[in-house]
């Protein structure tokens, strides 16, 4: 996390959300909860693009819904939001694959404690991840991925060139496979 409000807690930019209305404060909460809500989408709905339209989805909804509660776990109501949408999503479009396990449980407790867990540490393996990557690699991927940005639009807003950040994007993601399984490898022998 960069940016001028990544050192400032999620209880504090919730408190001054609610104090003084700035959606810039949800915006730097949604930004912290991005891959986190993708892997939850992917768990549901296993195809990718599903997924990255989902997170868009749970933005939104919780853009509008926010206001009209006062919430102590953001990430808890985030991702709560985001097993919902996607129940509703598998439903509406009668993939019922994994629907009769989602029928009798409710959904907040669709997903275990070990589910959950094992949804944070790929997130943190993830973030430790981009953190080492080259920065060129690390700046194209996130504005790739994380802020749906195109590779002209990354060239425009950047110095590289548009074969610049082509090459940085399948690198960096090549790299980023690479950097996780060693993190994953290393956290089995601590």
């Amino acid at each position: 996390m960069t940016g001028p409000l990544a050192h400032i807690s999620e209880e504090y930019l919730l408190s001054l959300y609610y104090k003084e209305g700035d959606s810039r404060y949800v915006g730097e909460l949604l930004s912290r909860y991005t891959m986190r809500l993708l892997g939850v989408s992917m768990k549901y709905l296993k195809d990718e693009d599903e997924a990255q339209d989902m997170v868009q989805q749970v933005f939104v909804k919780a853009l509008q819904e926010i206001g009209k509660y006062k919430i102590d776990n953001f990430g808890g109501w985030l991702y709560r939001i985001a097993q919902n949408a996607c129940i509703s999503y598998i439903r509406a479009k009668k993939h019922f694959v994994e629907d009769m396990a989602l029928k009798y449980t409710p959904a907040d407790e669709a997903l275990d404690e070990a589910e959950h867990w094992k949804v944070e540490q790929h997130y943190e393996h993830l973030q430790q991840a981009l953190a080492s990557l080259k920065e060129d690699q690390k700046v194209c991927v996130e504005l790739f991925y994380l802020h749906k940005k195109s590779y002209q639009e990354i060239a425009d807003s950047t110095d590289y060139t548009l074969k610049e950040v082509k090459s940085n994007i399948q690198n960096g993601k090549r790299n980023l496979k690479i950097l996780i399984e060693q993190i994953k490898k290393d956290a089995k022998y601590v």
